[in-house]
């Protein structure tokens, strides 16, 4: 089995950046609790999860039975 470092390393493409870790955001695991003890599905939480990754201030959720405008948590 080889090892990894064997060999160069990759090229990067023209205009992508890296993140850091603190640089990207999910909700807390008690906001998360609480949206699903008020009944929203993991579907419906993962979407309020990655518009906080994208920094949105407000997410609009639609489904069947119900509408619901959010005010996300801003960034620190």
């Amino acid at each position: 089995m080889s090892g990894m470092t064997g060999g160069p390393a990759a090229a990067w493409h023209p205009g992508v950046t890296t993140t850091g870790k603190e640089d990207i955001r999910h909700l807390k695991p008690s906001l998360r609790n609480r949206y699903r003890r008020e009944g929203f599905t993991w579907a419906e939480i993962k979407k309020i999860d990655g518009a906080i990754g994208r920094g949105e201030s407000t997410i609009t959720i639609t489904s069947p039975t119900r509408e619901i405008t959010l005010t996300l948590p801003q960034a620190p």
